[in-house]
């Protein structure tokens, strides 16, 4: 498995998110770091998402987990109920200075939400991968 660093399509998804946050500031969200922390929090995120529903999910193969999956994260992403924003911002809160949770976390939680109700098949594959389902 490649590393984090090196996966092309996880790097292509923290963009799309990115590219959705408005007034970011490049000196902090133009960097490696910004991809990488981005992608911390979606893969968290996603580990969340299986943690809660690893009853439901036992005796899939790989393929009806991601299907599975896929529709979990749409469904969350599309209702953008309160337990799902306030999950997110759990996230975001962990991986961001206070000051740039200040500044952004409300912003990014909304990116990582509307990003999430268009993933594609591939993209929710590589996130499922990614995360060790």
């Amino acid at each position: 498995m490649a590393t984090i660093e090196s996966n092309e399509p996880l790097k292509k998804i923290a963009e799309k998110i990115l590219d959705k946050v408005p007034n970011k500031d490049p000196e902090k969200f133009g960097s490696v770091m910004a991809i990488l922390m981005i992608i911390s929090i979606v893969l968290t995120v996603i580990r969340v998402i299986q943690e809660c529903n690893k009853n439901k999910i036992k005796l899939f193969n790989r393929r009806q987990k991601t299907d599975f999956f896929g529709k979990e994260i749409k469904t969350l992403s599309l209702n953008k109920k309160w337990f799902t924003k306030m999950t997110v911002k759990k996230v975001i809160r962990k991986e961001l200075s206070p000051e740039l949770y200040k500044d952004y976390g409300l912003e990014l939680m909304n990116a990582i939400l509307n990003t999430g109700e268009n993933l594609t098949e591939d993209e929710i594959k590589t996130l499922v991968e990614a995360a060790n389902v």
